[in-house]
């Protein structure tokens, strides 16, 4: 049996590489999730591999503190909530309900190449390689964001615009492990690994990172406005929190905490403002004018 392009968005294909997907997805979460918990406890090669300094992902991170590092603890509980999402992304591969299984089969390239990305990022972090580990976090960032562009019919749930009958549970249980946790989480990790590639330690660059924290607003804010994707603005708010309580520890006397406590209280109630018309199934203003714009022409024949 052939196996179909697994970026298409042939439906008939993405079907027929179910089982791939299904095998796939397992080795990948695997594989990150070992890396991350044995790479968390232990530095790979005890410490020095050739002319490399070695450490823990976290080890290396508090050797190279930068106006981008965030939080450990935060980037702990996030990833534990992104793992147990996973799992429960995977779980729907092998439902009975098949509008469940092609709705994850349909991102399941997607998933795989995250956490594939993501393995190859925490070996080259811990290896202290920051040129490559930022190449894999810009090609996870890149790949995410196609994850959303490819399918411009559906924007506010990100799936394909052949399921035209989706269930909003199935929707979050795929969309939220695959699409928007990852992909903040992407986002995040190259202004933290950039920082850390370019040595941001001086007064020019804290000056910068001034200027450039206010791109995770303008990031949350264009998924906001035009996705609707309150899981990205809700998962952003989380992670400015956490650079916000890092950058305070690291510096009292800066911009950088206050700007990210600033932006984690803008982008936590425009996601509000957004997540609770969509929870209820409320339709915006805009969209509600669109709507009677659409119906207008019908209500006057009728009459």
């Amino acid at each position: 049996m052939a196996f179909s392009n697994p970026f298409s968005r042939d439906v008939e294909g993405t079907r027929r590489n179910i089982p791939a997907y299904r095998a796939l997805t397992i080795i990948s979460w695997l594989l990150s999730f070992v890396a991350a918990i044995i790479y968390t406890i232990t530095p790979p090669g005890h410490g020095h591999h050739g002319h490399w300094a070695t450490g823990t992902i976290f080890g290396i991170s508090k050797a190279h503190i930068t106006p981008f590092t965030l939080d450990h603890v935060f980037v702990s509980i996030y990833w534990v909530v992104l793992f147990c999402n996973q799992i429960s992304f995977i779980v729907q591969l092998f439902r009975r309900d098949e509008a469940a299984v092609t709705a994850a089969a349909s991102v399941g390239s997607h998933f795989i190449l995250f956490n594939l990305f993501q393995f190859c990022w925490i070996m080259l972090w811990t290896h202290s390689l920051f040129i490559w580990s930022e190449l894999f976090a810009v090609l996870n960032f890149l790949q995410l964001v196609l994850l959303y562009l490819r399918n411009p019919t559906t924007p506010r749930q990100v799936i394909p615009s052949t399921l035209t009958c989706f269930d909003t549970n199935i929707h979050r249980l795929v969309h939220v492990p695959a699409a928007a946790m990852p992909l903040t989480w992407s986002f995040f990790l190259v202004l933290w690994n950039g920082s850390v590639m370019v040595g941001c330690h001086g007064l020019a660059c804290r000056v910068l990172a001034n200027i450039a924290i206010w791109g995770i607003a303008v990031f949350a804010g264009f998924f906001l406005v035009v996705f609707k994707d309150y899981h990205v603005g809700f998962a952003t708010a989380f992670l400015a929190a956490g650079l916000g309580v890092s950058q305070f520890f690291v510096k009292i006397i800066a911009l950088q905490w206050i700007f990210a406590f600033t932006i984690m209280a803008i982008v936590f109630l425009f996601s509000l403002a957004v997540a609770v018309p969509g929870i209820y199934g409320r339709e915006t203003g805009v969209e509600a004018r669109g709507g009677d714009r659409e119906r207008a022409p019908l209500l006057r024949e009728d009459n």
